[in-house]
C-alpha cells in the first residue's frame, strides 16, 4: 500500500522545466525544486515500460524527453521509500527503494534552493 506524499513533497501540479542525465536523472521542476534519481527506475506509458539504470548512464532524451513540460499529477512514496510520479502525459515514473549493493545511499532526493527536503529509501524521510 502506498501513502500519498503529494502534499508532503509539494510536487502535485509542478511542471518539469528541464531534464538532466549522466549517472543520474535530474528533473528541474517549478519553484526551483530539483528531483534527483540515482537508483534504477521505470517509465511506463500504457503497456510500454522502459527500464533505466543510472549507473550505466541516462540520456535525457527519447522516451525520457517526453517528460519535459509535463506536469506532476500525483506523487506517492511507498512505505519502503520508493517514489511514484504520475504525469499529465500519461507517463508514470517509478523509482525502486532499494539500491543494489554498492548503489546510492538515497535512491532519490528532492531539494529546493535552500537544501534537501526529502530523501527516499528505507532510511529516508523528511530532511532534518
Amino acid at each position: 500500500m502506498e501513502r500519498s506524499a503529494g502534499p508532503e513533497l509539494g510536487l502535485d501540479g509542478c511542471g518539469v522545466r528541464s531534464l538532466g542525465g549522466g549517472d543520474r536523472l535530474v528533473l528541474r521542476l517549478d519553484g526551483g525544486l530539483l528531483l534527483t534519481v540515482r537508483n534504477d527506475f521505470r517509465l511506463r506509458c500504457g503497456a510500454t515500460v522502459d527500464h533505466f539504470y543510472p549507473a550505466l548512464g541516462v540520456t535525457a532524451s527519447g522516451t525520457l524527453g517526453t517528460l519535459t513540460d509535463a506536469t506532476v499529477t500525483r506523487a506517492t512514496v511507498t512505505p519502503a521509500g520508493g517514489l511514484h510520479l504520475a504525469f499529465d502525459t500519461g507517463h508514470t515514473l517509478a523509482v525502486a527503494p532499494d539500491p543494489a549493493p554498492g548503489g546510492p545511499v538515497h535512491p532519490w532526493q528532492l531539494a529546493s534552493p535552500a537544501g534537501v527536503l526529502f530523501t527516499g529509501g528505507p532510511g529516508g524521510g523528511p530532511a532534518a
